[in-house]
């Protein structure tokens, strides 16, 4: 009938069951394609997830051992043969000490009082394009005409290369401010997003394990307090970027993986609570979560639990002082968050939306969680890059490998020849510390106890079947060997600063000797030190520092609002550079200082001089105000 141009009747009830039916059908596919996903990726992240963990067994030794040493406890197995020797079980906390003076010089340099360690250039305008001349082509005519009349020669030429100076100049002014205002914008969503409570721990781990991580940013729904009229707080919902540390425990990159990104894939270990797992819900479908199966987890978890134990669990919480969980069910639920490649076509096997695969062909990188059978949440990539938002760094790198060498490594033989002298100085101090006494029980009388020793006891004998002078007590004094060992104990103690390039006079140590006895030759020293920690801070600033603002950056260039802000610049890490000489540049601005308070240097550098070079300093010691400007210095000269 519709082909004869016949309009087709339906009754409203037939019009109601087409819109069931296709709501049912619609309903179906999303079933479908969520039990797609569920079996089909899931599957993939557990064979990941078991493959990662193989090839990570090593590495969870090595990392036990790590916190052992920084702990100051002995493995098992060799206290268990320390204990079979009986004797001491000192453990001397020399890398506790590393570690700890290491943490401190980087959060000084790292995390000052009053300065940043990072920055926003603007990219410099190199060439002003001919389009930005022609709005002005009539008033370079108009003054072309104006020196004609004067008399002047007219260099064309030149005027539009004034033009597009003039330009160039105003475009890299407008850069400058959009930079400093994108870094004021940065810096508070560092201090908003818990930048410096991740950025401490991650200083910990830096210092005592192959590497250290930090993921950031996660953009996470966060309650805000708003006023309203008449300032009245009210509760309401923002998303803001947000930073966490993540323990070297919990990441498992794939066997093939060098750093973060160049690895099929990288998976944390995460632990989620009943009131995160609610907050995931009813964010939206651009989110990637999946309402129905944390609803699924949710009833679950409330059926039995969700925890997943590993072997490395039970050592690591009684190191890490929460030995309790393993008393208490528990009321964290287990995850896996997977971030890795995948074709176009397997994310369409997978059920991904097809709206969200351009290309069946191309490459993707995908973000997962999944909770027990369960993908919580899936969703492609955002960064146009496909960098993963986790970031890598090690005290001291290995080429080609995914993790480093930390400092309880790097001592790791020094700190145990000076645990095995300290226990043999202890065992022989307390050998010699008295004399031994040699006892014949057939002269002693039965009611002589040899065991209970005191000053002016009189022992009761009898006489000695042999003849001679036989005693019945023989008393010896057993060599002390205290000061050899001593000697040997100071000799490796001192080879753990070359190990570490971190030497003792950084924590204080007075027994510094040779050049360190002198201001200038310690000063030397220092510099020298210096050295060694600068390029631990450049594997700071380049596979972290830079990355996290850089990530901030590109967030905020994509979604916000505030056009101001937006330009393109570059992110200048600092760490390793400016923050380690700004101490030594201010002693240097201090002695010039001294070395100018003459009148033959005041007639050279003159008043304002000097007046800048005191600015500078008060800059530094955080007195704003307090050297007058330049006109207040004329008038105050006047007067």
């Amino acid at each position: 009938m519709a082909s004869l141009g016949l309009l087709q009747h339906r009754s409203a009830a037939d019009l109601h069951a087409d819109e069931e039916a296709e709501a049912l059908r619609v309903r179906d596919e999303e079933e479908r394609r969520r039990d797609l996903l569920e079996s089909s990726l899931g599957a993939h992240i557990r064979r990941s997830w078991e493959a990662a963990k193989m090839a990570k067994h090593e590495m969870e030794l090595r990392l036990l051992d790590c916190l052992r040493r920084r702990k100051g406890e002995y493995a098992p197995d060799k206290l268990n043969a320390i204990r079979k020797e009986g004797g001491a079980e000192i453990y001397m906390m020399l890398t506790t000490t590393k570690c700890r003076a290491a943490a401190a010089w980087i959060r000084d340099i790292m995390m000052p009082a009053n300065e940043k360690p990072w920055g926003l250039d603007p990219t410099p305008v190199a060439e002003v394009p001919d389009a930005y001349l022609r709005p002005l082509a009539a008033q370079i005519q108009a003054q072309a005409q104006k020196m004609q009349q004067q008399g002047e020669q007219v260099d064309m030429a030149s005027l539009v290369e004034n033009a597009r100076e003039q330009i160039r100049q105003a475009v890299q002014e407008k850069a400058d401010d959009a930079a400093k205002r994108h870094e004021d914008l940065v810096e508070d969503q560092l201090a908003e997003g818990g930048w410096d409570e991740a950025f401490e721990a991650f200083i910990d781990d830096f210092v005592t394990y192959p590497a250290a991580f930090l993921r950031a940013p996660i953009l996470r729904r966060v309650p805000a307090l708003a006023w309203m009229e008449g300032w009245k707080p009210i509760k309401t919902e923002t998303i803001r970027p947000e930073f966490e540390r993540v323990s070297p425990f919990d990441i498992y990159p794939s066997p093939d993986a060098t750093n973060v990104d160049d690895g099929a894939y990288i998976i944390e270990r995460a632990r989620f609570t009943r009131g995160q797992l609610n907050k995931m819900m009813g964010i939206g479908n651009d989110s990637g979560y999946n309402d129905e199966a944390i609803r699924r987890v949710l009833d679950q978890y409330g059926q039995g639990g969700l925890r997943d134990w590993l072997w490395t669990d039970g050592e690591r919480a009684e190191l890490e002082g929460r030995g309790h969980e393993w008393l208490t069910p528990g009321d964290t639920i287990d995850g896996l968050i997977y971030s890795g490649g995948a074709q176009g076509v397997t994310l369409l096997q997978w059920g991904i939306s097809p709206d969200e695969v351009e290309d069946p062909l191309a490459e993707y990188e995908v973000e997962a969680i999944l909770i027990g059978q369960h993908v919580v949440r899936v969703r492609i990539n955002r960064d146009p890059l496909e960098r993963r938002p986790y970031h890598k760094a090690s005290f001291q790198p290995v080429p080609g490998s995914f993790w480093g060498q930390a400092i309880p490594e790097l001592m790791a033989d020094i700190q145990d020849v000076c645990n095995a002298t300290a226990r043999g100085l202890v065992n022989n101090l307390a050998i010699s510390s008295g004399p031994q006494v040699e006892v014949y029980e057939d002269r002693l009388q039965p009611t002589e106890d040899p065991t209970d020793i005191y000053p002016w006891k009189i022992w009761r004998t009898k006489d000695s079947s042999i003849t001679g002078n036989n005693r019945a007590l023989n008393f010896f004094q057993p060599q002390s060997n205290a000061a050899e060992l001593l000697s040997v104990y100071d000799r490796f103690e001192g080879k753990a600063d070359d190990a570490t390039n971190i030497p003792r006079y950084i924590y204080g140590n007075e027994n510094i000797g040779g050049a360190g006895d002198t201001a200038r030759g310690l000063s030397m020293l220092m510099e020298s030190a210096n050295k060694g920690i600068k390029d631990a801070i450049r594997h700071i600033d380049r596979g972290v520092l830079r990355r996290v603002i850089e990530a901030l950056w590109l967030h905020n260039m994509q979604y916000s609002d505030d056009e101001s802000i937006k330009g393109d610049v570059a992110v200048v890490a600092r760490g390793s550079s400016a923050m380690l000489i700004r101490e030594q540049t201010h002693q240097l601005r201090e002695q010039f200082l001294q070395l100018t308070a003459n009148d033959y240097d005041m007639g050279i550098i003159g008043h304002d001089g000097r007046r800048k070079l005191l600015e500078s300093i008060a800059g530094k010691l955080d007195m704003p105000g307090l050297i007058p400007s330049e006109e207040q210095m004329q008038k105050n000269l006047a007067q």
